[in-house]
């Protein structure tokens, strides 16, 4: 056999081998697809839309399965399956043990349309709306649509609107460019005055007033004439307003003063109104101007003046100082301080500059007085007061009635009179500690309408308990005296009290402080303030008591106290709200009653000299016990009823109240 049969031969048997292996392998397949047919269980593949099934194909994504037809068979637990149709997206989905032998469901979504639009314009203020909602602002347009009909506008302020209906399939291209029309309008102008050259867009038009044509957009105007200002302006034709009109008022040509000022820092003034920029002044040329300079201390110069717009002007201020005579006299004389430097004592005459100068006149125990005056080089001026003491001036100053920080009311009394303290021995009542004394009261002072309140006195204490329109009882001298102090300081006025670890330790007779009223005070207030004479009770000389005037041991306190008050009422067993009762004479309230009150007075019984008169008395020992004055709401008998009754007292009680007053001023 030759060697070319021999490679014939070798050929065949390769080829059978080949059909052999193949055969084997397809065989190897149909046994494995079998395989998993018989061992797993089917999975239908239902695809959504219909539109989408049509065009539909599933592959294997991941794990060990066959796909025939719609069916999924898989010996993987987890396989996954790509689901694509031409025009939808495609989806990758994963199952499980649970999906097998089930129909599972794919929807595929559908890609989405694009369009690509622009338009002849080459600025971004073309509005694209789709169905009337603005979706760019911008001189292209690029969107995605879901397929579907739409209603597209596109706008631009100074061009035409343009519409089309879309009409777009799913991944779909959609291109246009669209030809916007601009818009006409028309530009009115007039001028004041007529004749100047108008400009559109560097186009000379012609001369005003005119009327142009003009498209849409936005243009410059310049205005000009001769010997005025020109005139600058930009307009716009648009859609929603294509008729524009200006009407310009042209300006006189401006021309440049520059200005010199000596000294600096005044007031420069161009034509009745304030120049800020006084370097360099702008006028309008070929006008007459007046230009003025002023300054405190200074002539003020005034120059007038007419520039044509080509011509330049230098105008030099130089002014001169201004000073005037100041005549200061006073009574008494008293010493003269000028802004602030002691220059002397009345009578004094001085030259000044002519600037607001400060003057103050003062002298020791009187109220300085000062004044502000503006020297003028026109006249003299003068300067004449009257000094008054401090006294006279804070009585002049004090109000006739306030209400202090704590919420009472405190009334103003200028007494300036004599009268009897305490009783006569014939005196029906009278005790032997009412010894009589001649006093003067003369330094105005204030008393409080009414004793002191629980809401008055709980602004001090918070824990002092008790109706808030009620007097404050139950508190001790001492505690009293530091209430005064609080209230003092409070209004930022001295103290009267020097009090250290609840003990008195001093009184302070120069303070204007609150405090409680002396003895003298209260028992004037009780039976003269008000009145043309002297009178035994609160309410008078008559043992009457007028219905509703105080309130005592009345008809109800019967069997409750040792004496009361037959055949009088006054509607309260008890202490009374403040000022339940009429006023009295001397404008206060219940110094006949409801309760006794604190006075500022330790208590004592001397004799005085005959013939003295006590002026303005003001104790000043720190007695253990302290003078009690007034009835309250046990009082029955005619002896506690007079003003003139007087107790002396350590610790408090339920029916002891006070009452606060103060010097309107302090010292003598």
């Amino acid at each position: 056999m030759n060697q070319f049969n021999q490679q014939l031969l070798a050929a065949k048997r390769k080829q059978r081998l080949l059909y052999i292996s193949v055969f084997t392998f397809f065989l190897i397949g149909i046994f494995v697809i079998l395989t998993v047919i018989l061992v797993s269980r089917g999975t239908r593949i239902e695809i959504h839309p219909d539109d989408a099934a049509a065009l539909s194909s599933v592959h294997l994504h991941e794990g060990l399965a066959v796909i025939i037809g719609e069916t999924l068979y898989s010996i993987s637990k987890h396989p996954a399956i790509t689901v694509s149709a031409e025009g939808f997206q495609s989806i990758t989905q994963a199952l499980n043990n649970d999906d097998f032998g089930k129909v599972i469901s794919v929807t595929l979504v559908p890609l989405p349309a694009k369009v690509e639009l622009s338009t002849n314009i080459d600025d971004d203020k073309t509005s694209w709306l789709i169905d009337g909602e603005v979706l760019a602002i911008s001189d292209t347009f690029e969107h995605e649509l879901a397929d579907g009909d739409y209603e597209l506008t596109v706008t631009h302020p100074h061009y035409n609107d343009a519409s089309i209906t879309l009409s777009l399939t799913r991944n779909e291209i959609f291109k246009k460019v669209f030809q916007l029309t601009p818009v006409d309008g028309t530009l009115a102008i007039k001028t004041i005055p007529n004749g100047a050259r108008i400009s559109l867009d560097a186009i000379d038009m012609g001369l005003s007033p005119l009327t142009l044509l003009l498209q849409g957009g936005v243009h410059n105007v310049a205005v000009t004439l001769n010997n005025y200002e020109t005139v600058n302006d930009t307009i716009e034709v648009s859609r929603t307003k294509p008729d524009v009109s200006r009407d310009y008022r042209l300006g006189l040509k401006k021309a440049a003063v520059s200005v010199s000022l000596k000294p600096n820092g005044g007031k420069l003034v161009l034509d009745n109104i304030t120049v800020n920029k006084t370097s360099n002044v702008r006028v309008e040329a070929g006008v007459k101007h007046q230009l003025s300079y002023s300054k405190p201390g200074y002539f003020a110069e005034s120059k007038t003046f007419n520039i044509s717009a080509d011509d330049s002007l230098q105008l030099n201020f130089i002014l001169k100082k201004e000073v005037g005579q100041v005549e200061i006299e006073s009574y008494p004389p008293a010493e003269v301080e000028l802004n602030g430097k002691l220059i002397g004592t009345t009578p004094l005459q001085l030259t000044l500059g002519a600037i607001d100068q400060k003057i103050t006149l003062s002298k020791k125990g009187f109220r300085s007085i000062t004044k502000v005056v503006t020297p003028s080089a026109a006249n003299t001026k003068k300067v004449n007061v009257t000094l008054v003491t401090e006294k006279v001036a804070r009585i002049k100053e004090a109000p006739n009635h306030y209400t202090n920080k704590a919420g009472g009311e405190l009334k103003l009394f200028k007494p300036n009179d004599t009268f009897t303290m305490g009783a006569k021995r014939s005196e029906p009542g009278q005790r032997a500690n009412e010894v009589i004394k001649e006093v003067r009261l003369s330094k105005p002072f204030y008393a409080g309408a009414h004793e002191i309140t629980n809401a008055e006195y709980r602004r001090y204490d918070k824990s002092k308990q008790g109706d808030p329109k009620k007097p404050a009882t139950s508190v001790s001298w001492i505690e009293v005296a530091e209430f005064c102090n609080w209230l003092s300081q409070l209004e930022g006025l001295t103290p009267v009290y020097r009090i250290n670890n609840k003990h008195l330790i001093g009184i302070n007779a120069n303070a204007d402080g609150y405090r409680l009223l002396t003895e003298a005070e209260w028992e004037w207030l009780a039976r003269k303030a008000g009145k043309s004479v002297q009178t035994l009770f609160v309410w008078g000389n008559e043992r009457v008591i007028p219905k509703n005037a105080i309130n005592i041991a009345d008809e109800s306190a019967n069997g409750k106290v040792k004496v009361y008050v037959s055949k009088y009422n006054d509607g309260y067993p008890g202490v009374a709200p403040v000022e339940s009762f009429s006023q009295e004479k001397s404008g206060l309230y219940d110094q006949g009653g409801n309760v006794s009150e604190w006075t500022h007075d330790s208590y004592s019984i001397v004799l005085p000299k005959s013939g003295k008169v006590f002026q303005d008395p003001f104790d000043l020992t720190a007695g253990s016990s302290h003078v009690v004055k007034g009835a309250n709401w046990r009082s029955g008998s005619a002896t506690e009823l007079r003003p003139s009754f007087r107790e002396g007292l350590v610790d408090s009680r339920d029916d002891l109240g006070f009452r606060i007053g103060r010097y309107v001023y302090g010292g003598n």
